[in-house]
């Protein structure tokens, strides 16, 4: 593949055995079934067949995507898509059973695709991904945290989720310019799906203000905010950062109600 292509596609391909093996191994048993997202040469494939008897892998590059069987043995357990992750259509994994998902990320998209595979809830009951390290802290950041953006209260709002390792540039050919982490998520089940809709609407246009306080930050969302965060039993003059998940989720169910 010539490197311009490699490059638009942002593709830095996991050579690190190791690595590959750690993924692989903090999936859980069951579901018996692997979606990998973006398998490239097939390093993280390999230990995904060690342990599942089935692996789906989507791959946008049409090359990679056409030499995966042959590259890695024409293995049974093995199917291949050639597609992209933002597009494929999740509903039909749904209609099989719970998935488990490993992915090697790439930087570009990660962000996007995470979010879209955990909207779809218990199709998914674990995730293994590696993402760029401070896309992984972002992800994660408590509340009062420097890192804690509205991606920090969607991630926790939609799952359970911890940073198992750090993988430095050289794990990879080319190697990135950033450090890596992988990040187990649980995604939660979605009982109250649209007030988490809300919530994380909430959450995205406080942190345009992050430096404001909580009753200017969201000023014009409601014809009194004061009275909405008291109603929330929120102080007013907390900053958006320093709220926890369900403190959105409140106030998410309290604009429900006064609308």
């Amino acid at each position: 593949m010539r490197r311009g292509r490699r490059r638009q596609l942002g593709q830095h391909f996991l050579r690190d055995v190791r690595v590959a093996e750690a993924m692989a191994a903090a999936l859980p048993s069951l579901p018996p079934r692997v979606l990998e997202v973006g398998p490239g040469k097939g390093a993280l494939t390999t230990q995904l067949l060690a342990r599942f008897p089935r692996v789906h892998t989507v791959e946008l590059d049409p090359v990679l995507a056409a030499t995966l069987q042959a590259r890695l043995g024409e293995p049974s357990g093995l199917e291949v898509t050639l597609g992209d992750a933002l597009q494929m259509d999740l509903d039909a994994f749904a209609g099989e059973g719970p998935w488990s998902v490993a992915a090697n990320l790439p930087y570009s998209v990660a962000t996007p695709i995470v979010r879209r595979l955990l909207w779809a809830g218990e199709t998914f009951p674990v995730l293994v991904v590696m993402v760029q390290k401070e896309v992984a802290l972002r992800m994660l950041a408590p509340p009062g945290n420097a890192e804690r953006g509205a991606l920090s209260v969607e991630v926790q709002l939609l799952a359970e989720g911890e940073l198992l390792f750090t993988v430095p540039p050289r794990c990879f050919f080319p190697p990135p310019k950033v450090v890596s982490a992988v990040v187990r998520l649980r995604p939660r089940a979605l009982v109250e799906r649209e007030a988490v809709h809300r919530a994380v609407a909430l959450a995205r246009r406080a942190f345009c203000h992050r430096r404001k306080k909580l009753v200017n930050a969201l000023a014009g969302v409601m014809p009194n905010v004061e009275a909405w965060l008291a109603a929330a039993e929120i102080p007013a003059h907390l900053r958006p950062q320093e709220l926890g998940e369900e403190q959105w989720l409140t106030l998410a169910r309290t604009w429900e109600v006064a609308a």
